[in-house]
């Protein structure tokens, strides 16, 4: 068997990343930490596998989407998270298998016009930023976050590969509710934080009852990411798809819901809220079939069961109902009014462009160069922290990305048959529109599960709006 030049000069290149790669683990093994060392082991397979098949580090990501506090690593200041090896590896695989293979080939992306347009603002709102090191560390963040939206509609291109990307999604989100539940139930006995991983402001002590966060950094955010797969599980139950089973579906619908309950998140369950609606107006004549009212009620009548059987003392019920319905007073709403009036402030002084990326929080600082001891503030709604940073034309060209989005997954729905797709589609449009409704109450752009969100859709809609019936 003879292999080409082409073969040579990429297994060359392939193994001088992994002598990299495991040069990098090794160092941080032996002199940051000891107990890494197995995981340094596993890392440098997995790299192999990716650089082998890129498509392998795709999957990779989807598993470890919301591994973002528990299997992350402090280095030098900078927070490590799986994910973002897992990003690197894998558009440097990409971009180097299809240059040195001669196989490179981009997908249609809609969305790069209205990015560049929204990063050249970001760019140009450093002229203003209080602390420049910080605003250019933040757009360097935003860019390779939105660079897994550009990578994954390339990567993932036939109808197969989206049925495992849904698959890979769905066991994640059972692994990670699977220990929600442990983290919630470890800490009503009484467990060590060490041992539930858990931060301190979400244990029992704070609201007699605990906040979980899973393997997410808070409540919130794991919130925001069970919008992604809970959407997806629902439309493909409701739309009979036979190729996963209905009772996994069932099993993973009442798994997340359940978890999405106990994060206590207010800004989740509007979000989660909205998600549904627009799957209840897509899909309302299936929701009025007998064993879909059934399911449904099975859904709600367990996750209300084990969520009021888990908060079964009387105070703690009314801590939990307090702390939902308490949208328009206490500490946190007065924080938000607080951080809205700032942001006025900076939007009337730079309403253009604004004060840079991550510019809000020197800001507000006694002195921008000098971070506060509780970190930077933020808006906490980044609609409003868009137009404080990026200004009118920042925030315009953002919500351009959504409405290209939004205008082209119409048309895909309208040309497309695929059921599979089509579906699939919907449950993602679905929960991307309760994540842009959580958006609403906290403020990260550079969040890689949005823009996985983003990158996935984008390439349901090419492979339904495609003539070519070979690429489904």
């Amino acid at each position: 068997m003879i292999i080409s030049s082409r073969k040579i000069l990429y297994y060359i290149i392939s193994i001088i990343i992994l002598c990299l790669v495991a040069y990098s683990l090794g160092y941080t093994a032996a002199f940051i930490d000891p107990k890494l060392i197995i995981g340094a082991i596993i890392g440098l397979i997995l790299c192999g596998l990716i650089l082998k098949q890129p498509l392998a580090g795709i999957y990779l990501l989807i598993f470890f989407l919301p591994f973002e506090r528990i299997g992350s690593l402090d280095l030098a200041g900078v927070t490590i998270r799986i994910s973002h090896v897992i990003t690197i590896l894998t558009i440097i695989s990409w971009i180097v298998r299809g240059f040195v293979m001669g196989k490179f080939k981009f997908r249609p992306n809609p969305v790069i016009i209205p990015i560049a347009l929204f990063l050249s603002v970001n760019i140009i709102s450093l002229t203003n930023s209080p602390n420049l090191d910080r605003s250019i560390f933040v757009l360097l963040f935003t860019l390779f976050t939105i660079s897994v939206a550009l990578a994954i509609p390339n990567l993932l291109r036939h109808r197969s590969q989206l049925h495992t990307a849904v698959v890979v999604l769905l066991i994640s989100m059972t692994v990670v509710s699977i220990f929600g539940i442990y983290q919630f139930l470890g800490d009503l006995v009484g467990l060590p934080e060490t041992l539930t991983g858990l931060r301190p402001q979400y244990t029992k002590d704070i609201l007699g009852f605990p906040r979980i966060q899973s393997t997410a950094l808070e409540p919130l955010y794991f919130a925001n990411y069970l919008l992604i797969p809970l959407g997806v599980a629902i439309a493909l139950f409701l739309s009979k798809y036979k190729k996963i089973k209905p009772i996994f579906l069932l099993g993973a619908i009442i798994l997340g819901g359940l978890n999405l309950v106990l994060t206590v998140s207010r800004g989740g369950y509007i979000a989660f809220a909205g998600t549904l609606a627009i799957l209840a107006l897509i899909y309302w004549k299936e929701l009025i079939r007998p064993h879909n009212v059934i399911a449904g009620l099975v859904i709600v009548a367990v996750v209300s069961m084990v969520a009021v059987r888990v908060l079964n003392v009387e105070e703690q019920l009314e801590t939990f109902t307090t702390h939902v319905g308490n949208l328009f007073e206490g500490a946190s709403y007065s924080e938000r009014v607080d951080t809205f009036e700032t942001a006025n402030t900076i939007w009337n002084q730079h309403p253009w462009i604004g004060i840079g990326p991550g510019g809000f929080g020197p800001y507000t600082s006694y002195h921008p160069l000098i971070v506060p001891g509780d970190g930077y503030k933020i808006v906490n709604n980044e609609y409003i922290e868009l137009l404080a940073e990026t200004g009118m034309l920042g925030l315009a060209f953002y919500i351009l990305i959504i409405i290209t989005l939004m205008v082209r997954s119409i048309k895909a729905l309208k040309i497309g048959k695929d059921p599979f797709l089509r579906n699939l589609l919907i449950g993602l449009l679905a929960a991307y529109t309760g994540i842009l409704i959580q958006y609403n109450t906290f403020s990260i752009l550079y969040i890689i599960h949005i823009w996985f969100t983003i990158g996935i859709i984008i390439a349901v809609q090419n492979l339904l709006l495609s003539p070519n019936e070979k690429e489904r």
